[in-house]
């Protein structure tokens, strides 16, 4: 008789370092810190295993454990794996303990957990939020409710299958991760290590749980010969020949899924049995063994009764995981007869009982096996059966979160175009009040395709989906969404609707850096809407102004368009629109050179943006709130600025936001000396503008690292950079090149190359001409045309730059106007005023921390006092 081993111990061969790794980030998070640990390895490795066991010891140490997994099946809804989890807890958790628990945050939670509605019954009064605010408010509700539950005796999530979560799931883990970190809980996770390449969301995912340092990975490879021997004799009940345990190890590649599905196989076709002295094969070699793992399955499946092998098809393609009475329904068997069958699949471990009348395939290649071996009519008929089913069940005082996606899926297979569009649209909508774009976006798709050219629906859905691929950041989908819904309204007549689709059109050419078509489809949005202004009139207004001054310096166009914008917000009184008025029309004025005008209208946008929980507009406010203090010298909090406009650009999950921020930290934290802050910055904001794919944030991000090499002394490194950028610039925005090509002939000047500085002088010159003077465009050229001038030591023309920057003395535009001041007064032989505005300068650079800008004042020091010398001596 063999001694069976305990099950973790056994099932676990081999795994043993792993093991360890877990009880360790267990340990750490049940003593009040919130961890991340996530399992690895191809399909069948073990990793859905690997949680059952640590999910059991977990158990077994005291702590609650909810576990929930993502599928690769089709009409999944967003957030699958913690609606699942969760929705465990809130069937089984007593009401008097959810309602302590929940609080007033309940009617929030219910918008992707309808079953607290059912539970509690009563729930308080919630209050509507704009799209960007509402999302915060539903992760940091589902972040609380999390850390609730684990504070009693703490709390491990099991997530698997993440290689299939959608963006949305994974973006409210990583909220959950950054916002609770003294939460008494871990978060499990296994993903196919193979499946991620080309999933940019859990990339994304990956490397923010690397930046927070909160992720432990851990990667399961293949069993050695041993560890199978023991996977067999666990399974088996009987030792293995040796001859067929190597031809097991060989077949199955060490991989302990397809070793298992072999081992029965062959067990119940009886090529395997148990003798005297263990297991007594036939000849390994004269036995035909199944070609693959699918071969293997199917074999098995074939072994069973023919009814429990339908029953399963039918199963396979109801989903992952399938109810036993709506089974029941579809073969149209008693819910009886069909657990008692299915009794005979769970002996085979080809399923497994996930709760009460719900069973899951054990593996999803099991259920993707049976689906794939159904005639495809048969598929379709199965489909329709399942839609009517779902569609009877449907009722409006249930939770429909998730049958709305299944409903959409089903009737999509099913051959009913109606049918199909109608809950395609319905679960789209679903998917975007959950804040889950890109799951709304497939919904989208399904729907076009079911809806005819003609049908009246079909603008409104090119729209949305336009709007929804805008804010993941797929801007040519976007464009490519909104130019068809343009076309169809167009034949409507119906200037509003027209108007509404180009200004969200303007938007996507604006990304793109398509300027010009972006200003037409503005002004012919403007112009639409303005017969009966409304709030898309103001939005248009604000658009079209925004985009003539930031990328065309037309500057009394851009202020008569926002001033207008103001005039309107303030009589709709909505405090949203007024937020982006005032930030539009107060960055005019900052821009224009009325820095103090500016700076209280961007303030009072931003306090209205908080007022209005509106974080997309609170992020560009401070976008152009830290550029205006910084402009005006007002140095004060700047990292605190700095800081609020990321987490904000954070908050609006949409990459758009986040597109400079990481820019201006590398710059900043460079200016300190601060290398590997620096670093870490610039290697975000790679990813972030690599994702994106968009042209000015990559041609900004480059020519910000060749800046921070100049800073490092990298000269040949820094113009490289600098020069592709500058190319870049001259396609997309000519006009742009004000703010950028002084670089280029800094460094120019500092390696010597004095005939292409003196060009890049000149450039700036005929650059600046035809802007407003004393705009800020203006001033940040003679900041740059002045440091090219100290560099050459060019007397001449440092005598008129230092009266042109007179004026802005005090002020910083990454440059300290005062250090050029006293630099170009050494030059004029001013000592008296050199001294002072370097004083001046490098109690500036001390206070700050900017030690790039004081070793510079301190050279300069160092200048002022060898001429002062040199002058006595002569």
């Amino acid at each position: 008789m063999v001694v069976e081993r305990p099950l973790f111990e056994l099932v676990l061969a081999g795994r043993q370092s792993e093991l360890r790794l877990f009880q360790q980030q267990f340990e750490a998070s049940i003593a009040g810190q919130l961890l991340v640990t996530l399992v690895a390895g191809e399909p069948g490795i073990g990793k859905t295993r690997f949680l059952r066991e640590a999910a059991q010891y977990a158990e077994q140490a005291g702590a609650m454990v909810l576990s929930g997994s993502a599928s690769e099946a089709e009409g999944m809804p967003p957030y699958l794996p913690l609606l699942e989890a969760l929705g465990q807890y809130i069937r089984s958790a007593p009401v008097e303990e959810l309602q302590e628990q929940t609080g007033a945050m309940a009617p929030v939670r219910t918008t992707i957990l309808p079953e607290l509605s059912f539970r509690l019954r009563e729930l308080p009064d919630s209050y509507s939020l704009p799209p960007e605010q509402a999302r915060l408010r539903l992760y940091e509700a589902v972040g609380l409710f999390l850390a609730t539950i684990a504070r009693t005796s703490g709390l491990v999530l099991v997530l698997d299958d993440l290689q299939w979560a959608d963006t949305s799931t994974l973006d409210l883990l990583c909220y959950v991760a950054r916002t609770q970190p003294r939460a008494r809980l871990l978060i499990l996770g296994a993903y196919r290590s193979s499946e991620i390449t080309h999933h940019p969301a859990f990339e994304r995912t990956l490397t923010e749980l690397h930046r927070l340092r909160l992720l432990t990975p851990i990667t399961l490879g293949p069993l050695s010969e041993v560890d199978m021997g023991l996977l067999a004799l666990n399974l088996l009940r009987f030792s293995v020949d040796p001859l067929l345990l190597h031809r097991l190890v060989l077949q199955s590649e060490g991989n302990p899924f397809f070793a298992e599905e072999l081992l029965r196989d062959w067990l119940e076709t009886g090529f395997l049995a148990k003798g005297a002295q263990g297991s007594q094969p036939e000849d390994v070699r004269a036995r035909r063994l199944p070609s693959s793992i699918v071969g293997a399955v199917r074999s098995r499946v074939d072994g069973l009764d023919t009814q429990i092998g339908s029953l399963l098809q039918v199963a396979s393609v109801i989903g992952r995981a399938f109810a036993v009475d709506l089974l029941a329904g579809v073969a149209c068997q008693d819910v009886e007869i069909v657990e008692e069958r299915l009794q005979k699949a769970l002996e085979a471990h080809l399923i497994r009982s996930s709760s009460p009348g719900v069973f899951t395939f054990s593996h999803d290649l099991i259920r993707a096996g049976l689906y794939d071996g159904l005639p495809l009519f048969q598929r379709t008929r199965l489909h329709t059966l399942i839609a009517r089913r779902l569609a009877l069940r449907l009722r409006s005082d249930q939770p429909a979160t998730h049958q709305l996606a299944e409903l959409a899926f089903h009737f999509a297979h099913s051959g009913d175009q109606e049918q199909g569009a109608v809950y395609s649209l319905l679960a789209a909508e679903e998917a975007m009040c959950t804040y889950a774009s890109e799951v709304a976006i497939g919904h989208y798709r399904t729907a076009l395709q079911h809806l005819s050219a003609h049908d009246p629906r079909r603008a409104e859905s090119l729209l949305r989906l336009g709007e929804a691929s805008l804010q993941i950041g797929a801007v040519q989908e976007a464009v490519e969404a909104f130019q068809a819904a343009q076309a169809c309204w167009k034949s409507s007549g119906d200037r509003v609707a027209m108007g509404k689709v180009g200004l969200a059109l303007g938007r996507a050419y604006w990304r793109l850096e398509e300027i010009n078509l972006a200003r037409a489809t503005f002004e012919q949005a403007v112009s639409l809407l303005s017969s009966t202004p409304t709030v898309d009139t103001v939005r248009a207004l604000v658009e079209l102004g925004s985009l003539l001054l930031v990328s065309q310096h037309n500057y009394p166009a851009a202020q008569r368009h926002l001033e207008r914008a103001l005039d309107l917000a303030r009589q709709f009184g909505d405090t949203r629109l007024k937020a982006s008025a005032s930030r539009a029309f107060g960055n005019s004025l900052m821009r224009a050179g009325k820095l103090e005008e500016g700076i209280r209208l961007l303030e009072e946008g931003l306090a209205l943006a908080d007022e209005a929980m509106d974080v997309t507009e609170a992020a560009e406010c401070c976008e152009c709130l830290f550029l205006a203090r910084c402009w005006a010298g007002q140095l004060d909090g700047w990292e605190d600025l700095l800081f609020r406009w990321l987490q904000y650009a954070q908050l609006c999950h949409d990459p758009y936001q986040l597109r400079h921020i990481y820019s201006h930290l590398a710059t900043f934290h460079a200016q300190r000396g601060d290398w590997t802050l620096t670093e870490e910055y610039l290697l975000q904001g790679q990813t972030l503008t690599e994702q994106q794919g968009l042209p000015e944030p990559l041609a900004m991000f480059q020519w910000t690292r060749g800046v921070i090499y100049a800073f490092q002394g990298k000269l040949d490194a820094a113009f490289e950079l600098i020069q592709e950028s500058i190319a870049r610039f001259r396609v997309l925005e000519p006009q742009s090149l004000v703010w950028w090509l002084g670089w280029m002939g800094i460094v120019q000047a500092l390696q010597g190359k004095r005939k292409e500085a003196l060009a890049v002088l000149e450039e700036l010159e005929t650059l600046i001409l035809p802007l407003p003077a004393g705009s800020m465009a203006v001033v940040h050229a003679l900041s740059h045309m002045a440091t090219i001038v100290v560099s050459l030591g060019d007397r001449e023309r440092a005598e008129r730059l230092y009266t042109l920057l007179l004026p802005y003395h005090g002020q910083y535009r990454a440059i300290l106007i005062d250090r050029l001041l006293g630099s170009l007064a050494i030059l004029l032989k001013d000592f008296k005023a050199a001294q002072d505005y370097l004083r001046v300068a490098e109690a500036v650079a001390r206070r700050f921390a900017f030690n790039i800008e004081l070793a510079w004042t301190l050279e300069a020091s160092g200048n002022l006092v060898f001429s002062q010398g040199w002058i006595q001596e002569q």
